[in-house]
């Protein structure tokens, strides 16, 4: 399923002076701000995706994540799909293995099967990454497993480095090509305590995203050996994403490359500080404890429509804005936050963000009971 959509209200949310997540809001007029600073600004446009910014973006993050070629698209889901088909190809099978919470298998409308024509095989429990175990019991071959780091709808958890390396070892044995899924690699690298080049060398293949953590305009990088690169660049036109021109993404991306990647490591003890103040409010739950990446969930005892009552009206009292969006929780009436810290975040303490957020079940009942 696709993820549940924004909350209603968008020009609340722009008007609030203090958001919870993320590194705050961003309006056109600041986008346009932002672009006017960029270095490369005098670089000339790219054409067809080929110019100089863009170069210089596919070679920095080729370089940072240890690959001989990167090839930038306008969509994940685009990237994702060309690399899968091209392993495909060259393994001359079509059955890929991913986790049934992965962003290939929950929200890209089952691209992969409808779309690519690929088989996806499903692995591993609801709430955790699979194992290698799990695919000691793959019963056919495999044109490529994929890992997501973090798995965002489990909760922003990762797969333990043992049991990556377990990962890679089964694969190099199956013959199988391993593609990581790490749009958020850049949000997780802490936790893993190892460079970027280092997690991205278990795998052939890997998918990283400019506009979360790194807050571009959109746009990711798809980066491997340069031959299977090759292959991938008909692929991205046949898919539509060999666009005319797209240099504010492409200057967005080496800009939050500057700006966020290097406070990465912030945002991750911010997010562990806060979880661990979070834990200490009675009926609060928050996954992963502690976190595994600059991101986690926090579970509620209320329901989603009375959870997102309570934000606007939160926000209208406040000016300060919490949550996007939630889903629903586990249990019936209970819900479920993500909270993604980023510059924004680093304003609020972790002693505020419990107060605050302790305070919403209650608002929300107070809303329902009004309502009645």
């Amino acid at each position: 399923m696709p993820p549940k959509p924004l909350l209603p209200d968008a020009a609340l949310r722009a008007q609030c002076t203090r958001h919870l997540s993320y590194h705050g809001a961003t309006s056109a007029r600041a986008w346009v701000d932002r672009l006017a600073q960029s270095p490369e600004l005098g670089l000339a446009l790219d054409n067809y995706s080929e110019g100089p910014a863009m170069a210089q973006l596919e070679g920095e993050t080729a370089a940072l994540l240890g690959k001989q070629a990167a090839l930038f698209f306008h969509k994940g889901v685009v990237a994702q799909q060309v690399a899968l088909l091209v392993h495909a190809a060259r393994t001359g099978r079509r059955v890929v293995a991913l986790h049934p919470k992965s962003h290939l298998a929950q929200d890209e409308h089952d691209a992969v099967d409808r779309l690519a024509g690929l088989f996806p095989l499903r692995l591993g429990a609801d709430h955790a990454p699979f194992t290698v175990a799990d695919l000691e019991r793959v019963a056919e071959p495999l044109a490529a497993v994929t890992v997501e780091i973090p798995l965002r709808r489990a909760g922003f958890i990762a797969t333990p480095w043992a049991e990556l390396q377990a990962i890679v070892s089964w694969c190099s044995a199956a013959k199988t090509p391993l593609h990581l899924d790490a749009a958020r690699i850049w949000e997780v690298q802490p936790w893993y305590a190892k460079s970027l080049a280092d997690i991205s060398s278990v795998a052939e293949t890997i998918y990283v995203s400019f506009y979360k953590g790194l807050g571009g305009m959109g746009g990711c990088v798809l980066a491997g050996p340069k031959d299977f690169i090759d292959a991938c660049r008909p692929w991205r036109n046949r898919y539509g994403g060999d666009l005319p021109t797209i240099f504010p993404y492409v200057l967005t991306a080496l800009d939050g490359l500057r700006r966020h990647l290097p406070r990465m490591g912030d945002y991750h003890r911010h997010a562990v500080a806060i979880a661990a103040a979070l834990a200490e409010v009675p009926g609060l739950h928050v996954l992963p404890a502690p976190p595994h990446s600059n991101s986690f969930q926090v579970h509620f005892s209320a329901p989603v429509a009375a959870m997102e009552q309570a934000v606007i009206a939160h926000a209208k009292a406040t000016g300060a804005w919490l949550f996007n969006r939630f889903a629903d929780g586990p249990y019936p009436g209970t819900s479920v936050g993500e909270l993604v810290v980023g510059d924004a975040t680093l304003a609020w303490s972790p002693a505020e963000v419990a107060t605050t957020l302790a305070a919403l079940p209650a608002r929300a009942a107070g809303l329902r009971a009004a309502a009645e």
